[in-house]
């Protein structure tokens, strides 16, 4: 089936019927007669309602540039979805009944954090996104932004697949040497197409490749030719820096199997490899930064997707490690995190939260930014992550709602856009079980085992933590234990936050609310 369609407002909304089939769906630009693919999608369809289309939520695709004239849209579909495909001025965002303070998308599938860069006081995230479907598909990139890392706002996607692929994971730092014939207050990102991932670009294969933004980060424009051809199959998340010692740009690239690579440039055009190596277990995704302990003792940390990481030194050509794997969670939602660009004096990473879908209009969500230190132990360099300061500058006690009563605490929020914030010490020495029951699950740490169980899944977060941090948002759960020395991400079983635990064991508390 198709539709011809003048263009008169700014955005197409393609209805979308979740857990359908999924058909291609082609968009062509008709110009006098000649035909120009511009987009194809795989969008779930329901094929049984012929007139009347029903949607779960619409599916918006920026077409400002195509304003005034004419396109064709294809989909082996029912005429009543192609019907059903609106041209409209943007539409306000539904209120979503989501997170308050962990980013999630008004609508679709999302998953890797991409592009993260501070620039003009604002916070930019990109991410990995299907906006047709609640599940993996259609990888583009989505946008968001916030003034204090808490509050975001979700704006108009980025990137859309094309025929080099869809597009996968990458970075975004700014053009402070005015290279690639582009201004300074240009924004550069390196991403990868990943060729074959689409039918559009059956044959193709993975490349680096860059888009710059002239306006701040709004709108993304492609350069064509790939700055990295493929070196292996599914080479892909370029990281660049800049490394200030050798006085080049440093690419960090995940090549195959657990392998990563090295690249040098002092063009960010042209790009050699200087090291290769093998990380055990090590998946996607790398990250590479440097932290100096309290005691001004620096270390170089590689990190990669599933929150593992390595330490060692880096002369801005290799990397030099033991080889030895540390875990930064102790649960295994949190994935693909991303350091942020354009932050002096702190180092600010956020991950993707790998949450199931519940039956809302979204999939995925991201985690509490994290600031980024180190200690060094005996074991060596270990590296602590705490939420940002803007939370707790924004954290307001949550008198009204709290109730002490025959030696247990009570807190329930009635208004369900506010998250919840909990500290506590525990009495040293301290070695009976503390409970806790935050959204309809039951918690239970056992300082003297180490063991964590939220309801009937068991961690291991380590002995005698003597400080706990709780952040409960939606069914987010975030725990930090002594300063960020552990930390793991959890589900709960009900959306409203509410809080009952036993004094018994807790030296000092307080209780917080975030709207």
């Amino acid at each position: 089936m198709e539709r011809q369609l003048a263009v008169r407002e700014e955005y197409l909304y393609l209805p979308i019927r979740t857990g359908q089939e999924e058909v291609k769906v082609e968009i062509f630009q008709n110009e006098a007669g000649a035909y120009e693919k511009l987009y194809e999608f795989m969008v779930p369809v329901c094929r049984e309602r012929q007139v009347g289309y029903e949607a779960d939520f619409y599916a918006e695709l920026p077409v400002k540039e195509f304003v005034g004239k004419r396109l064709l849209i294809r989909a082996d579909a029912p005429a009543a979805f192609l019907e059903g495909v609106r041209n409209e001025k943007k539409r306000a965002l539904e209120e979503t009944d989501g997170p308050v303070i962990h980013f999630a998308a008004n609508a679709g599938w999302t998953n890797d954090p991409n592009g993260l860069i501070y620039a003009d006081g604002v916070y930019h995230l990109y991410f990995q996104y299907n906006p047709f479907s609640t599940v993996w598909n259609n990888m583009s990139w989505g946008h968001a932004v916030s003034r204090d890392l808490l509050h975001w706002t979700q704006e108009d996607s980025v990137m859309f697949p094309d025929e080099s692929g869809t597009m996968f994971s990458g970075c975004a730092i700014t053009n402070d040497r005015k290279l690639l014939g582009l201004p300074r207050d240009a924004i550069l990102f390196y991403y990868t197409a990943a060729g074959g991932s689409n039918a559009w670009s059956q044959g193709e294969g993975f490349t680096q490749k860059i888009a710059y933004s002239l306006d701040g980060g709004k709108t993304l424009v492609k350069k064509e030719e790939p700055c990295l051809p493929m070196l292996c199959e599914e080479n892909r998340d370029p990281k660049v820096y800049w490394h200030e010692e050798t006085g080049a740009y440093v690419m960090a690239l995940f090549l195959k199997g657990n392998d990563y690579g090295i690249f040098r440039s002092q063009d960010l055009e042209h790009w050699e490899e200087t090291d290769r190596f093998t990380l055990e277990e090590a998946w996607e995704c790398p990250d590479f930064f440097r932290l100096t302990s309290p005691q001004g003792e620096s270390c170089w940390f590689f990190w990669t997707a599933d929150g593992f990481y390595y330490t060692g030194e880096f002369d801005g050509y290799r990397f030099h490690t033991d080889g030895v794997r540390h875990h930064a969670y102790v649960s295994t939602i949190p994935y693909a995190a991303q350091t942020y660009t354009g932050i002096e004096g702190r180092i600010v990473m956020i991950p993707w939260l790998r949450l199931p879908n519940d039956g809302r209009n979204f999939t995925g969500a991201y985690g509490i930014p994290v600031e980024l230190s180190c200690i060094h132990t005996k074991d060596g360099f270990l590296l602590q992550q705490t939420p940002v300061r803007e939370l707790m500058e924004q954290a307001q006690p949550a008198a009204d709602c709290f109730v002490k009563e025959e030696g247990v605490l009570r807190y329930t929020q009635e208004d369900a856009k506010k998250a919840l914030v909990f500290e506590m010490k525990v009495q040293k020495g301290y070695q009976n079980h503390l409970i806790w029951e935050i959204g309809g699950s039951r918690v239970v740490y056992a300082p003297e085992s180490g063991k964590l169980m939220v309801d009937d899944d068991k961690y291991q977060v380590g002995c005698n933590h003597e400080e706990i941090l709780m952040i409960a948002d939606d069914k987010i759960l975030e725990i930090f234990f002594d300063n960020g020395m552990r930390a793991g991400t959890f589900t709960v079983k009900e959306k409203i936050p509410s809080l009952l635990v036993s004094c018994e064991g807790m030296a000092e508390y307080a209780v917080y609310e975030i709207g």
